[in-house]
């Protein structure tokens, strides 16, 4: 025989795994549907980090291929509670390399941008000065956390149903309190693969007066560790911030933006007596107000809220009206404003969330007011 050959031979004989080495493809199989592997597929721009488990009928997808052990397939992933198609080598004693999973949506969406205020601050929210639930309405998923992969998931996919195009994302901040920095990278982790974006809430401003340097050292934050990730929404190539506020705001927190704004951030402020004067003008304008059924501000945006009933008060200040809803949402269409907001996805303690619960379960599981937002808004081409 060619000695070259020989040669050949007995390298592949060497390279591939052997019943005497206990590396057999069985005993690799099951050592993937036993185990947990997190990973970085660092093959990607934005490094998607993976906490990956197997069932065994899963682990049936690993081969044997060139001396090696090969998987192509399926696998859960606990971060965002979806099954996932995923590619790599499996080498002893369950190392696994050259991994690649699926590929990141990357659109952003054009004007009109239709998007909801969600928040993320339960379990935390559910109680209040001793009461619980601090809320007059149940979810269709009951007092969830938010933490929950499998709420991120769902929620992601209800908004997606109603035809939005983004999360406003309550956020308070580096170490704030609820939680919510430490919730985020869940939500863009579930939105990665779809055209769903999220954006922050800049809810500090609301309750005080952040300085210049305390602002830009949170949009150097947001900009380092979430603006370049896929499901972040940008317009124009700038991240975008919603800036909630109070009534003592005037144009002096318009100025205080102004300054800090030094990373390029798209920044939505929250409308002021006087707003028009200021002479710095943000990037847009909005409002968070649920006591109308929909309201414009114009040029910017154009808000609709299905009702307000916060659980502390006796009654409804604006009862529920699923025939008052769908004309908030035609003539939200119809204002053509470039920001159609709806406030809100799952304020439960205020009693506006569209999210399925209370008294409005459907068929679709999704609930009559996102019902109403399929059939209203008609979807991205």
């Amino acid at each position: 025989m060619n000695p070259a050959l020989i040669g050949l031979a007995a390298a592949a004989l060497s390279a591939a795994p052997t019943h005497a080495s206990g590396w057999t493809l069985a005993h690799a199989r099951a050592v993937l549907a036993s185990d947990e592997f997190v990973v970085t597929d660092t093959r990607q721009p934005d490094r998607p980090d993976y906490d990956l488990v197997f069932t065994r009928r899963q682990a049936k997808s690993l081969r044997a291929s060139g001396g090696r052990f090969v998987f192509a397939g399926r696998g859960q992933d606990l971060f965002s509670d979806a099954d996932v198609q995923v590619h790599f080598t499996f080498a002893r004693p369950g190392r696994i390399s050259a991994f690649r999973g699926p590929a990141a949506d990357t659109s952003q969406p054009a004007f009109p941008i239709r998007a909801t205020f969600y928040y993320a601050w339960y379990p935390e929210a559910w109680t209040r000065n001793g009461a619980f639930p601090y809320s007059k309405l149940r979810p269709s998923l009951s007092f969830y956390g938010a933490d929950d992969a499998a709420v991120a998931r769902a929620h992601t996919a209800a908004m997606l149903y109603g035809h939005l195009d983004a999360g406003i994302y309550s956020w308070w901040g580096p170490r704030g309190y609820p939680p919510t920095d430490e919730r985020f990278w869940r939500y863009l982790a579930a939105a990665r693969t779809t055209p769903f974006r999220w954006a922050i809430y800049y809810e500090r401003e609301g309750y005080e007066d952040p300085s210049v340097e305390k602002i830009r050292s949170d949009l150097e934050y947001v900009r380092d560790r979430y603006a370049s990730k896929p499901a972040y929404l940008q317009v124009d190539g700038r991240f975008v911030v919603f800036v909630y506020a109070n009534s003592a705001d005037s144009c002096a927190t318009a100025a205080r933006w102004a300054a800090a704004n030094t990373v390029g951030a798209y920044v939505v402020l929250s409308g002021f007596g006087g707003w028009a004067e200021c002479p710095w003008q943000p990037q847009a304008w909005h409002q968070y107000s649920a006591d109308r059924e929909e309201y414009a501000f114009a040029p910017s945006s154009y808000m609709i809220s299905p009702g307000f009933d916060e659980a502390s008060a006796p009654v409804a200040a604006r009862p529920r009206s699923l025939d008052a809803w769908r004309q908030s949402i035609a003539d939200m269409i119809a204002s053509n404003a470039p920001w159609q907001l709806v406030i809100s996805f799952n304020e439960w303690p205020e009693g506006t969330s569209v999210e399925s619960g209370g008294d409005w379960e459907t068929a679709s599981g999704f609930g009559a007011y996102l019902d109403a937002l399929h059939e209203g808004v008609a979807p991205r081409r």
